[in-house]
Protein backbone atom coordinates (compact mmCIF):
# COMPACT_ATOMS: atom_id res chain seq x y z
CA UNK A 1 0.00 0.00 0.00
CA UNK A 2 1.23 3.67 -0.80
CA UNK A 3 2.42 4.84 2.30
CA UNK A 4 1.42 8.62 1.36
CA UNK A 5 -2.68 7.87 1.42
CA UNK A 6 -4.96 8.30 4.11
CA UNK A 7 -7.79 7.22 4.21
CA UNK A 8 -10.86 9.54 5.15
CA UNK A 9 -13.72 7.78 7.51
CA UNK A 10 -16.90 9.67 9.13
CA UNK A 11 -17.29 8.77 12.75
CA UNK A 12 -20.94 8.22 13.61
CA UNK A 13 -23.38 9.57 16.26
CA UNK A 14 -21.96 6.81 18.23
CA UNK A 15 -18.45 8.08 17.94
CA UNK A 16 -17.14 4.98 16.72
CA UNK A 17 -15.72 4.17 12.75
CA UNK A 18 -15.13 1.17 11.11
CA UNK A 19 -12.23 1.10 9.43
CA UNK A 20 -11.09 -1.36 6.37
CA UNK A 21 -7.67 -2.88 5.88
CA UNK A 22 -6.84 -1.51 2.03
CA UNK A 23 -5.03 -4.76 2.17
CA UNK A 24 -6.73 -7.52 3.28
CA UNK A 25 -10.50 -5.99 3.41
CA UNK A 26 -10.31 -7.02 7.09
CA UNK A 27 -12.58 -4.65 8.93
CA UNK A 28 -12.18 -3.54 12.10
CA UNK A 29 -14.72 -0.70 14.56
CA UNK A 30 -13.51 1.55 16.82
CA UNK A 31 -14.41 3.59 19.43
CA UNK A 32 -12.72 7.47 18.99
CA UNK A 33 -15.04 9.65 21.37
CA UNK A 34 -11.45 10.12 23.15
CA UNK A 35 -9.69 11.63 19.81
CA UNK A 36 -12.96 14.66 19.44
CA UNK A 37 -10.67 17.54 20.02
CA UNK A 38 -7.78 16.12 19.61
CA UNK A 39 -5.85 14.21 16.65
CA UNK A 40 -7.96 13.51 13.97
CA UNK A 41 -5.36 11.31 12.11
CA UNK A 42 -4.75 7.58 13.34
CA UNK A 43 -2.21 5.14 12.36
CA UNK A 44 -3.73 1.44 12.25
CA UNK A 45 -2.00 -1.81 12.16
CA UNK A 46 -3.83 -5.07 10.48
CA UNK A 47 -2.82 -7.85 11.64
CA UNK A 48 -1.89 -9.01 7.98
CA UNK A 49 1.00 -6.72 8.75
CA UNK A 50 0.14 -3.44 7.18
CA UNK A 51 0.18 -0.74 8.78
CA UNK A 52 -2.15 2.67 7.28
CA UNK A 53 -3.42 5.73 8.09
CA UNK A 54 -6.79 6.95 8.63
CA UNK A 55 -8.42 10.48 9.16
CA UNK A 56 -11.19 10.64 10.94
CA UNK A 57 -14.60 13.31 10.54
CA UNK A 58 -16.19 14.29 12.92
CA UNK A 59 -19.67 15.59 12.23
CA UNK A 60 -23.13 15.49 13.26
CA UNK A 61 -24.45 15.03 9.45
CA UNK A 62 -22.49 13.20 6.40
CA UNK A 63 -22.16 15.83 3.52
CA UNK A 64 -22.70 14.87 0.13
CA UNK A 65 -21.22 17.14 -2.51
CA UNK A 66 -23.81 18.86 -5.20
CA UNK A 67 -22.45 21.51 -7.15
CA UNK A 68 -25.53 23.24 -7.33
CA UNK A 69 -26.38 26.84 -8.41
CA UNK A 70 -27.94 29.20 -5.87
CA UNK A 71 -27.85 32.09 -4.21
CA UNK A 72 -27.79 34.15 -0.99
CA UNK A 73 -28.63 37.17 0.69
CA UNK A 74 -29.42 38.79 4.00
CA UNK A 75 -32.61 38.32 5.54
CA UNK A 76 -33.04 41.80 5.05
CA UNK A 77 -31.99 42.23 1.28
CA UNK A 78 -34.82 42.01 -1.35
CA UNK A 79 -34.58 38.78 -3.50
CA UNK A 80 -33.28 41.08 -6.75
CA UNK A 81 -29.99 42.36 -4.90
CA UNK A 82 -29.09 38.10 -3.87
CA UNK A 83 -25.56 37.09 -4.87
CA UNK A 84 -24.59 33.97 -6.74
CA UNK A 85 -22.98 31.26 -5.67
CA UNK A 86 -22.15 27.73 -5.67
CA UNK A 87 -23.62 25.03 -3.11
CA UNK A 88 -20.50 22.81 -2.73
CA UNK A 89 -21.91 20.17 -0.49
CA UNK A 90 -25.12 19.83 1.89
CA UNK A 91 -26.19 17.79 4.20
CA UNK A 92 -29.22 17.48 6.60
CA UNK A 93 -27.63 20.54 9.29
CA UNK A 94 -26.20 22.30 6.66
CA UNK A 95 -24.53 23.16 3.47
CA UNK A 96 -21.04 25.13 2.07
CA UNK A 97 -21.48 28.11 -0.38
CA UNK A 98 -18.60 28.88 -2.81
CA UNK A 99 -18.70 32.68 -3.71
CA UNK A 100 -16.21 34.73 -5.47
CA UNK A 101 -17.31 38.08 -3.89
CA UNK A 102 -16.54 39.21 -0.80
CA UNK A 103 -19.86 40.12 1.55
CA UNK A 104 -20.18 41.98 5.10
CA UNK A 105 -21.31 38.75 7.06
CA UNK A 106 -19.42 37.18 10.13
CA UNK A 107 -20.35 34.02 12.12
CA UNK A 108 -23.44 33.97 13.60
CA UNK A 109 -25.05 36.08 10.94
CA UNK A 110 -28.32 34.66 9.52
CA UNK A 111 -28.82 34.07 5.68
CA UNK A 112 -31.25 33.34 3.20
CA UNK A 113 -30.20 30.92 0.58
CA UNK A 114 -32.22 29.79 -2.68
CA UNK A 115 -31.57 26.66 -5.18
CA UNK A 116 -32.78 24.24 -7.04
CA UNK A 117 -32.09 20.76 -5.67
CA UNK A 118 -31.82 19.27 -8.94
CA UNK A 119 -30.75 20.04 -12.87
CA UNK A 120 -34.65 19.97 -13.30
CA UNK A 121 -36.44 20.21 -10.28
CA UNK A 122 -39.36 22.47 -10.74
CA UNK A 123 -39.11 23.54 -6.89
CA UNK A 124 -36.80 26.18 -5.43
CA UNK A 125 -35.86 25.49 -2.32
CA UNK A 126 -35.26 28.67 0.37
CA UNK A 127 -32.84 28.08 3.37
CA UNK A 128 -32.06 30.29 6.20
CA UNK A 129 -29.04 29.37 7.59
CA UNK A 130 -26.85 30.78 10.87
CA UNK A 131 -22.89 31.85 9.29
CA UNK A 132 -20.76 28.81 11.18
CA UNK A 133 -17.67 29.72 9.26
CA UNK A 134 -16.67 32.14 6.51
CA UNK A 135 -13.58 32.69 4.57
CA UNK A 136 -13.68 35.76 2.54
CA UNK A 137 -14.14 35.53 -1.14
CA UNK A 138 -14.07 31.79 -0.93
CA UNK A 139 -16.79 30.03 0.98
CA UNK A 140 -19.90 30.40 3.56
CA UNK A 141 -20.48 27.41 6.23
CA UNK A 142 -23.84 27.65 7.47
CA UNK A 143 -25.90 25.46 9.56
CA UNK A 144 -29.96 25.20 8.99
CA UNK A 145 -31.78 26.93 11.45
CA UNK A 146 -35.00 25.36 9.87
CA UNK A 147 -33.81 21.53 9.28
CA UNK A 148 -37.17 20.68 7.55
CA UNK A 149 -36.54 19.50 4.19
CA UNK A 150 -38.42 22.12 1.52
CA UNK A 151 -39.64 24.34 4.29
CA UNK A 152 -40.08 26.90 1.62
CA UNK A 153 -40.15 25.41 -1.98
CA UNK A 154 -42.00 27.81 -4.43
CA UNK A 155 -42.51 26.89 -8.28
CA UNK A 156 -39.97 28.64 -10.49
CA UNK A 157 -41.64 31.31 -12.59
CA UNK A 158 -41.35 29.70 -16.25
CA UNK A 159 -41.29 31.77 -19.81
CA UNK A 160 -43.56 30.04 -21.62
CA UNK A 161 -47.12 28.56 -19.84
CA UNK A 162 -48.93 25.31 -21.14
CA UNK A 163 -53.11 25.81 -21.73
Amino acid sequence: MDAGIIQKYFVNQKEDVTVKCPACGRMKTLFVARLKNAQHSIKIDCPCHESFEVFLEFRKDYREQTLLIGHFRALSTPRIRAKRCIIADQSNGGLLLLTTEEVPIKKDDRMIVSYRSGKFALLETEKIISVRHYDPGHCIGGAFIDTQPQRNARPLKTASHWS
